[in-house]
């Protein structure tokens, strides 16, 4: 039988984990009960916690990611089913059109008026045909602590490897043409996911991945070059929102990777312009790639010494050419 201290225990628990109500109800109800904690990850709809043979069922992650998908055909967004084998068969997704899929940060959200998602759809649409899903993910990233955000990437990626493969019937219908893109811990998320697909993604761009609490992190807790098959990354805000040092196949340090123009003066200790300056350049690279136009330096310092012109160059951004790799820099004048 329970008693006070007994009571106040299980309330404790109960507000850490994600039983509800009825089901603190009916544990008081019994003497005895076990706790099969399943995948907090699997996909599945439940209406409270639901007490089959006394196991204990989580709220899955799939209940508050979302997916969105904007064509030529349909600007405005589409929420992809669920219900659906693939997902898509009510929507204008054409399994011939490259996938490009966008994973906002921490504080983003899709619906983000001059955010990652907004701008890369009206850039991409404007230039051709494209299937461009964003992830929304703002349940957690607007609702949580920056730390607890971070917990769930991996459960997020988790997540979008598996819509991936229902929406490419198990990466056998456009596989070749996946491209995640993701800023910010979105950068570190879409690395997630190229962890988990191994080597089935083709190419994964990180705009100015995060640095809190990732910084000092393996290659498995991060973004790395072996999550995919080409992996290139913007450095815009560098040692203070954004990792500074190498990650990609490719980097890129725009004005030096570190702060950016046109940026306010609380820039300088916030640092949230030039870090969104990131999925700016992307957007903007994919309309008017001659104006980034990169080369291959050892360092800033060189490259404003005018010591790297005579380098090979690429274009930052969506055109960058796959078969370069190392550092590159750039000025970019808005």
């Amino acid at each position: 039988m329970f008693n006070i201290l007994n009571l106040f225990l299980l309330v404790v628990w109960w507000s850490a984990t994600c039983i509800s109500a009825h089901g603190i109800i009916s544990l008081l109800r019994e003497s005895s009960y076990d706790l099969d904690i399943l995948d907090a990850n699997q996909e599945g709809h439940y209406d409270g916690v639901q007490f089959h043979s006394k196991k204990k069922q989580c709220d899955p992650v799939s209940k508050h990611v979302f997916y969105w998908l904007y064509t030529r055909e349909n600007a405005t967004g589409q929420l992809l089913n669920r219900s659906e084998p693939h997902m898509t068969e009510s929507t204008t997704y054409y399994a011939k059109n490259p996938i490009k899929l966008l994973v906002h940060g921490w504080m983003g959200r899709t619906s983000q008026k001059q955010g990652l998602c907004t701008m890369s759809v009206k850039s991409y649409l404007q230039v051709g045909e494209y299937n461009v899903i964003c992830v929304d993910w703002k349940t957690y990233s607007s609702d949580m602590t920056y730390a607890a955000a971070k917990t769930k990437a991996k459960l997020i990626a988790k997540d979008i490897a598996r819509v991936l493969d229902r929406i490419t019937y198990n990466m056998t219908k456009g596989a070749d043409m996946v491209h995640l893109i993701g800023h910010s811990m979105g950068a570190h998320i879409v690395g997630f996911v190229g962890k988990i697909m191994i080597n089935q993604i083709p190419r994964i761009t990180g705009l100015d991945p995060a640095k809190p609490l990732y910084e000092n992190s393996g290659s498995a807790d991060r973004l790395d070059k072996t999550d995919s098959l080409f992996v290139d990354v913007m450095h815009t805000n560098g040692d203070k929102n954004g990792i500074f040092s190498s990650m990609g196949h490719i980097d890129f340090y725009p004005n030096g990777g570190k702060s950016q123009p046109n940026c306010s003066s609380s820039d300088r200790s916030t640092g949230a312009c030039s870090h969104s300056k990131a999925y700016y350049y992307y957007a903007l690279s994919i309309l008017t790639k001659e104006d980034f136009l990169a080369f291959n330096c050892s360092s800033w310092d060189n490259f404003t010494a005018n010591n790297c012109y005579d380098s090979n160059t690429t274009y930052m951004g969506e055109f960058v050419d796959k078969e370069k790799v190392g550092n590159y820099y750039l000025i970019v004048n808005e």
